[in-house]
């Protein structure tokens, strides 16, 4: 078995554990350096990711379908028919979800999340990432999001008189 010392990590490991052609730094090296480098460069990272997806589209919606597949274990079917049932609306919100699969995107409508349970990995719909970071932060407990709603009810009570 061929073994090779990356450069970063100074760990003698195997051949399969570096990319073909990619110098002598490791697979999981190559990794970090790309999500440091993502993290400090947020625009940059964004708006080469988004001119990728314009030049490669048939590969990007193949790639969201492969990715929904394999996280939800949905079809593509099964996904535009919860965003079907939701009038491609928001669950919670109402605002307008794109269609994932379409080549040219609505302008004013954003993407979908598919919000699961994390318990059981159950999908409950198609959320704008918003709310889906808002039921996050709310730990999707109702008694959570129960108390925030009476805490901005009372407020707005209070305010009015």
């Amino acid at each position: 078995m061929e073994t090779r010392k990356c450069i970063k990590c100074g760990y003698v490991k195997s051949a399969d554990d570096f990319y073909v052609g990619q110098g002598n730094t490791c697979k999981e090296c190559n990794r970090k350096a790309a999500r440091k480098w993502r993290s400090e460069n947020p625009v940059r990272y964004k708006a080469t990711r988004k001119a990728w997806e314009k030049d490669n589209i048939n590969l990007a919606i193949t790639r969201r379908k492969n990715r929904l597949k394999r996280r939800y274990h949905l079809s593509p079917d099964r996904i535009t028919a919860i965003l079907v049932a939701q009038d491609y609306k928001c669950a919670v919100c109402g605002v307008a979800l794109q269609d994932p699969f379409s080549k040219e995107p609505e302008p004013d409508a954003t993407k979908p999340v598919m919000d699961h349970d994390h318990r059981d990995g159950h999908v409950r719909g198609a959320l704008c990432s918003a709310c889906n970071t808002g039921l996050g932060q709310f730990e999707d407990d109702p008694q959570i999001v129960k108390g925030a709603y009476y805490y901005l009810k009372n407020d707005i009570e209070k305010r009015r008189g």
